[in-house]
């Protein structure tokens, strides 16, 4: 509880600083920069900066508003909060201007200092909460310890996600199976202990009281008694439906009447989604043509000098409602690359298996040149595609660009990634690039269709400059 106390102080605290700090750059760019470059802002007009800081009711607005959205008690991964953030920020700074409109103040205070330090505000809110928070774990006062219970690949894949997202401040004491399998044996550096039915002891052994249970084959009974169990010695528990892959697919909880409904959920198929990101679309490939330019050339250049053959690779892949269109990229293997395939799988029993979980190869591959593996590793063989995404085959986010025989697995997934068109970038490439197998980039990009929204595409975009300029997965 005392750490509950401190770590709410905290954020309070730094939120109430960052507005008055988004206020004191406004003012400051307003009455000097302003000044200076703009005759008709008059300094003189100008209230001190004293009179936002004693004006409780502006402080007062943004903290309500943060507050309704349990920006002080939730757990919100990074992305989740730095949205969260933004439409509180917003949010506050419209009750203001409003506020100022009706009080008939705009004479007293400054329109363009409020708008100036919302913008500022959309800054530095997510810089100073990641900061805080990664500074409240590392001082224990965020970390929240957790028991799971049950081995399986859910249970692994909750961990990897928790390392991912610091700021949620959770961290795995332990794992809890009956399994004499597993116990003992450890995950990520964390042990399985058992049985369950020693859960009493365990949890007081590690001081935890938030437990998360993922055991999605246990039989009903089995399940009820653990659950029961559980109950008594936490505080908090999290439970991983035996839905398997449907729940991640995207849904939304619906209750009617005093039954429990799952609404499965189709974002990227709904008319008016479509609309919005084609827009976004042809403005963004538009801006990032004119500002890769130089890039472009420059590549191209050195592709014509590094090995025979044209500078571009054309290949025909599955676009919207399954109609073959012609995809553009730089070309980075050798012509003859299918006869130095062949013959190196032929010889090489490791590869063989490599290409049939991959469908690519990931430490040598014969057919691609020099210039080739650079441009691969840092996604530049991909720019041409803007062009695809201007003619309207293709989006900046979205499913991968799947190849005509690859849809001969025949896999559920398929039918629906084919109804919309592929990206240029997408989730399957900011989670893990070509390190994922094939099938689980499939079930990758049936979440993203399910789960679309243009904040999704833009953290994705932003995620995807990070990983263009890291190696891991590339190949």
């Amino acid at each position: 509880m005392k750490k509950k106390i401190i770590s709410f102080f905290v954020l309070f605290s730094t939120d109430i600083l960052t507005v008055f700090l988004s206020f004191y750059i406004a003012h400051f760019i307003r009455g000097e920069l302003l000044v200076i470059l703009f005759k008709k802002y008059n300094a003189l007009q100008m209230i001190p900066f004293s009179a936002y800081t004693s004006n409780y009711f502006m402080v007062l607005v943004w903290i309500i508003i943060f507050s309704f959205e349990k920006l002080y008690t939730k757990r919100y991964p990074f992305w989740e909060e730095v949205k969260t953030l933004l439409k509180s920020a917003t949010l506050s700074s419209a009750f203001i201007m409003i506020a100022i409109f009706l009080a008939r103040s705009e004479k007293r205070f400054s329109r363009t200092t409020v708008i100036l330090a919302w913008i500022i505000s959309l800054f530095l809110f997510p810089l100073f909460r990641f900061i805080v928070k990664i500074i409240l774990v590392k001082f224990n006062l965020w970390k929240k310890k957790l028991i799971m219970i049950g081995v399986h690949e859910t249970t692994l894949q909750v961990i990897r996600n928790i390392e991912k997202n610091k700021t949620m401040g959770y961290e795995v004491s332990a794992i809890i199976d009956d399994s004499t399998e597993f116990i003992g044996k450890t995950f990520f550096g964390i042990k399985v202990l058992g049985p369950l039915s020693e859960i009493e002891k365990i949890t007081k052994a590690y001081g935890s009281k938030d437990i998360m249970v993922a055991t999605p084959h246990m039989p009903r009974k089995k399940f009820k008694k653990m659950l029961a169990k559980c109950e008594k010695n936490c505080e908090s528990m999290w439970i991983i439906p035996r839905s398997g892959d449907f729940i991640t697919e995207g849904i939304n909880i619906e209750v009617i009447g005093d039954i429990f409904t799952l609404n499965l959920k189709r974002n990227l198929v709904k008319p008016w989604n479509v609309f919005v990101k084609n827009l976004f679309d042809s403005l963004f490939a538009f801006f990032l043509i004119v500002l890769t330019m130089p890039i472009l050339l420059i590549t191209a250049v050195a592709i014509k000098l590094d090995s025979k053959g044209p500078i571009l690779f054309v290949q025909k892949r599955i676009g919207k409602n399954n109609k073959l269109f012609k995809l553009y990229k730089f070309r980075s293997m050798y012509i003859d690359n299918h006869t130095r395939l062949k013959n190196y799988l032929e010889s090489n029993k490791n590869a063989r298996e490599e290409w049939g979980e991959y469908k690519k190869l990931k430490n040598h591959d014969p057919r691609v040149t020099k210039v080739g593996k650079f441009i691969r590793k840092f996604s530049l063989d991909e720019l041409p595609q803007l062009f695809n995404v201007l003619k309207g085959n293709m989006s900046i986010v979205g499913p991968r660009p799947y190849l005509p025989i690859e849809l001969e697995y025949n896999d559920p997934y398929l039918s629906n990634i084919i109804r919309v068109k592929p990206g240029l970038t997408g989730l399957w490439q900011v989670s893990g690039r070509s390190n994922i197998p094939f099938r689980e980039r499939l079930r990758i990009d049936e979440y993203y269709i399910r789960n679309w929204s243009l904040w999704m595409d833009i953290v994705i975009v932003l995620k995807s400059l990070k990983v263009t300029f890291s190696p891991k997965g590339a190949f």
